[in-house]
């Protein structure tokens, strides 16, 4: 699937399925005071229509999965040691 399908004649990523993963991102900079570099993100995925960005976009959004199965990973882990006790 691609990063786009939902949304194929949009310019923007804000309505795709996959933006609550980046936008969570961008609020982890955020927090962190990484406001300039939240600020550009947020111009990217406006702008999701140009080849740079959809790349930047997609590669954020690829390691915030990639983060998510390994926390639901962990958190699998757990359970499965506690059952075993």
């Amino acid at each position: 699937m691609g990063i786009n399908q939902n949304n194929q004649g949009s310019k923007t990523f804000i309505n795709n399925t996959l933006a609550p993963l980046f936008f969570e991102y961008v609020d982890i900079l955020k927090a962190h005071h990484f406001h300039k570099e939240a600020e550009d993100l947020v111009e990217a995925s406006e702008q999701y229509h140009l080849p740079e960005n959809r790349i930047i976009v997609t590669k954020i959004v690829m390691e915030m999965q990639r983060v998510a199965v390994l926390e639901a990973q962990d958190k699998l882990n757990i359970i499965t040691e506690q059952y075993r006790r």
